[in-house]
């Protein structure tokens, strides 16, 4: 895997030891990849099928994988209730982003 996948800022090909197991199970593996180069992580997920192995990119850190990995998964009816709830919502989401919307 580590000949493979290169690191998306600044193009280096991750090495072995650059490559740590967050979590591995029979059919997949979360590995986190960290670039000595430009020094940013990424948590990569392999799932091996039969023939082969393909691999995701997420936009979790390790420990934001460890920390939703044992929440409940997303049903409908939370989609159903935050979809209300935005509807019902009259404030600025500037106060719920890390950014703000626009430039003041």
């Amino acid at each position: 895997m580590a000949r493979r996948l290169r690191c998306p800022s600044c193009m280096r090909r991750f090495r072995a030891q650059d490559i740590s197991t967050v979590e591995s199970a029979s059919r997949f593996g979360v590995f986190s990849l960290r670039c000595p180069m430009c020094i940013s992580e990424r948590l990569v997920i392999a799932v091996w099928t039969k023939n082969s192995v393909r691999t995701y990119i997420s936009d979790l850190d390790a420990q934001e994988w460890q920390y939703y990995r044992r929440k409940p998964p997303i049903d409908s009816d939370d989609v159903i209730r935050i979809t209300r709830m935005m509807q019902e919502y009259d404030g600025d989401l500037s106060d719920v982003l890390e950014d703000p919307l626009f430039e003041e």
